[in-house]
């Protein structure tokens, strides 16, 4: 990893500025670690952005962000329509929590840069499909906040608190409560940020939800159905989800006994229906998703499935399952 940050502190140092990005529809481990390169590269005295859409809908996020602006921290946001006035032909993009070009918050931009860097921590099951400088990937670690958090010890700084709150956030949220994808450096990396000054309580705040989001989905837990001794497997309706939405109810469902693997199946739009899968350890739910043309960790996974019913995702899953 130290040969990483040497190579990252040099790129950013010999660039004229630094743009940050990561996955669409973002979450707190990609926007925590977004916010953390962003102060890093600025303590060089270089310019630093962060591409971010609109997230009105996103109330994770939209916490954070109001935690922001409360505490006076600036960050220059960017979108695909305004970051030509500040890329130059020396500009560095840095993709964070996400490799796949379909799944970055604005996919076409990568076209536009000749200096791209990626570090991830999602297993990395097909080529890259844009030229990079050099990629990082590390499956065996929680979050790229987690990544973040040595970087920043590599180069003996600190972050804002209020940054190493949303940072803390998202590890706990990406181990589901340190239940999964946790090691002692893991816990090390949630004590660094409390050290450096996260706030528990406002880290509380901003894992807050709604409460009819929350009533909603135990509804489709209620609803969930064990497809075998240790698989447990839920069908949402008809309507347009997040994928972040499909993601807490496969994690609700480890909670129950002897669930070891979860699977949630749900639309994120007209054409493409979404599989979340979770796991406790001991079941590989990367290998199943695979299959279906996804990808993850052995405890985190997914898939989109494009121009399919949700009945027929459910039938492909469960043979997938089965071994047939």
């Amino acid at each position: 990893m130290e040969t990483m940050f040497k190579k990252l502190t040099s790129l950013i140092r010999e660039s004229d500025n630094v743009m940050i990005m990561a996955h669409h529809d973002i979450d707190m481990d990609a926007f925590g670690s977004s916010l953390a390169l962003y102060e890093i590269v600025r303590s060089f005295d270089k310019n630093s952005y962060v591409f971010l859409e609109n997230l009105k809908d996103n109330m994770a996020i939209s916490h954070a962000l109001e935690s922001l602006e409360h505490a006076k921290i600036d960050i220059a946001f960017l979108n695909e329509k305004n970051y030509l006035e500040y890329k130059s032909n020396n500009s560095l993009l840095v993709i964070l929590d996400v490799y796949k070009k379909e799944m970055l918050e604005f996919p076409e931009v990568v076209n536009q840069f000749e200096h791209i860097v990626v570090i991830d921590h999602h297993v990395k099951n097909i080529a890259t499909q844009y030229p990079t400088l050099f990629e990082y990937i590390a499956p065996d670690l929680s979050s790229v906040n987690e990544i973040m958090v040595d970087y920043l010890k590599y180069l003996n700084k600190t972050v804002n608190p209020v940054i190493a709150t949303i940072m803390l956030a998202g590890i706990e949220i990406d181990t589901n409560q340190f239940n999964v994808k946790t090691t002692d450096k893991t816990y090390e990396a949630a004590a660094f940020l409390t050290k450096i000054g996260a706030d528990h309580v406002l880290k509380q705040e901003l894992l807050k939800e709604d409460r009819n989001s929350y009533l909603k989905r135990q509804h489709f837990v209620k609803k969930s159905f064990m497809v075998n001794q240790h698989m447990a497997m839920c069908i949402l309706d008809e309507q347009h989800y997040e994928r972040k939405d499909l993601a807490v109810i496969a994690e609700e469902l480890l909670k129950f006994d002897n669930v070891e693997a979860s699977f949630v199946i749900g639309r994120l739009d007209k054409e493409t229906v979404y599989i979340s899968a979770r796991s406790i350890g001991k079941i590989d739910v990367e290998v199943y998703m695979e299959q279906l043309g996804g990808g993850g960790h052995t405890t985190d996974a997914a898939t989109s499935i494009k121009n399919k019913t949700i009945a027929e995702v459910k039938e492909e899953l469960i043979q997938v399952l089965n071994g047939r």
